[in-house]
C-alpha cells in the first residue's frame, strides 16, 4: 500500500498537480515506515469513508437487477435463437431452402450481449469498490480505526437518489 493512501486521509495533505502529494507539516513527499507519527484525523478521512461506503453501496445494490437482466435477456436470446431452429426445420421440412431463420438466429446472438455486458460491468465494478473499500479499512485498522456506518437513501417523486451516510467511530485511538 503506498504511502500516499495514508495522506489521502490526512487533514495535513496538500496536493498539487505537478508535485503530487506533499505534507503540509515537512513540505516534503511522505517519508515513513508503516504509519505516519504526525497523521491528523478531522476532515478528510471522514468524508473519504463516506465517499467509500457509497460507491460500495451503489453497486451492491444493483446486483439483483443485474442478475435479473442477465437472465431476462438470456432467455429472451435463446429463445429466439430455438426459435428460429425451429422455423428453420419447419421449412426445410416443407421443402423451402430460406434465410430467414439464420437471420433470427442472429438476431438471437446479437441479444446476448444485452445479457452479459451489464454482468460484466457489476462484477468489474464491485471488484474495484471491495478493494477501494478493503485498503481503507485495513488502513484505518493500523490507527486502530473502527467505524460502522449507516446509508440513508433519499429518493424524490422523480427516482433520483441521494445519499446520506450515518458514521460511528467504535474505536478511534490512532496515536
Amino acid at each position: 500500500m503506498g504511502l500516499a493512501k495514508h495522506c489521502e486521509l490526512c487533514d495535513n495533505r496538500i496536493f498539487d498537480i505537478h508535485t503530487g502529494t506533499t505534507c503540509r507539516l515537512t513540505n516534503h513527499k511522505p517519508e515513513f515506515n508503516k504509519k505516519c507519527p504526525d497523521i491528523k484525523f478531522q476532515n478528510n478521512h471522514v468524508n473519504r469513508i463516506k465517499e467509500v461506503n457509497i460507491e460500495y453501496h451503489k453497486v451492491v445494490s444493483t446486483k439483483n437487477l443485474t442478475i435479473a437482466n442477465f437472465i431476462v435477456f438470456l432467455s429472451i436470446g435463446i429463445a429466439i435463437m430455438v426459435g428460429g431452429y425451429l422455423l428453420g426445420t419447419f421449412a426445410w421440412d416443407k421443402g423451402v431452402i430460406s434465410t430467414v431463420p439464420i437471420i433470427v438466429i442472429g438476431v438471437g446472438f446479437l441479444i446476448i450481449p444485452l445479457a452479459t455486458g451489464p454482468l460484466v460491468k457489476y462484477r468489474q465494478g464491485i471488484g474495484v469498490e471491495r478493494n477501494k473499500k478493503k485498503e481503507m479499512d485495513e488502513l484505518l485498522a493500523s490507527y486502530n480505526i473502527e467505524y460502522d456506518v449507516e446509508i440513508i437513501i433519499n429518493e424524490d417523486i422523480h427516482g433520483n437518489k441521494d445519499y446520506d451516510t450515518k458514521l460511528t467511530f467504535s474505536r478511534v485511538h490512532y496515536k
